[in-house]
């Protein structure tokens, strides 16, 4: 009998003696900069409290997010802090709850903010940096649009790819990089990496042209110095390559 109360009482201080290591040990880690000690410091940021949909207004979110105090080292660059930030813009991409709203996720609404000239459509389409010029091509330029189709039906095997001037004297509404969501909630700035999105001014007969040559081709784009006429191409095939 007195032999196990011994080991009870034995067991009980070998246990407090390893909290009391625990603690000494944590302490002096924190203090040496081994374990980082917690930020308890937050920062107001604007934050989805429900499910986004993309092409929302700000003004229509105000039941789907709330401004709140979050760790000031999770609070992205470009978070919005106040409704002015974002007051009459719509939100370009879905979001979950629990995401924190940045301007970047933001734009300015439609066809007032595009001014698309009458009787045209607004068309956007994705290219490469090099593709599309790189960030040469802004709001206002021209540009020429080429198509390269691989394997044209029919065609003898040297004539079967094709490059060729699709559309000339196309207006650029707009021009942004694109942005992973993940990216984008992160408040990412844009790089020298990924596509770049071009919003283009276009009939109804060249949003077909442009679209189809994207489903089943490559799209590359050329810029037009200001007042050039519309440019005119015969096309190239294996053939005609070097011709």
């Amino acid at each position: 009998m007195k032999r196990s109360k011994i080991v009870v009482i034995g067991g009980a201080v070998l246990a407090v003696l390893g909290m009391l290591l625990s603690y000494l040990y944590t302490a002096g880690a924190a203090r040496s900069g081994a374990v980082a000690p917690v930020d308890a410091t937050t920062v107001p940021a604007y934050v989805a409290t429900a499910d986004l949909t993309v092409g929302t207004l700000w003004e229509d979110l105000a039941d789907s997010i709330e401004l709140r105090q979050v760790p000031a080292s999770l609070r992205p660059p470009q978070a919005i802090t106040d409704e002015e930030q974002a007051s009459g813009k719509t939100l370009v991409r879905s979001m979950s709850q629990g995401e924190i709203l940045t301007t970047v996720q933001f734009n300015a609404t439609g066809a007032e903010s595009l001014k698309i000239p009458a009787g045209m459509r607004a068309l956007t389409i994705s290219v490469p940096l090099p593709q599309g010029v790189g960030d040469y091509i802004q709001p206002g330029s021209k540009a020429d649009i080429y198509v390269t189709f691989k394997g044209m039906p029919g065609a003898s095997a040297e004539d079967a790819n094709l490059t060729q001037l699709l559309l000339s004297d196309v207006t650029v509404l707009a021009n942004r990089r694109a942005l992973s969501a993940k990216a984008q909630a992160e408040g990412a700035a844009p790089d020298d990496s990924g596509d770049i999105l071009l919003t283009l001014a276009v009939t109804i007969e060249q949003a077909e042209k442009i679209i189809f040559a994207k489903e089943n081709g490559g799209v590359w784009l050329t810029l037009m110095n200001a007042g050039e006429p519309a440019g005119v191409g015969t096309g190239r095939t294996y053939r005609t390559a070097l011709a």
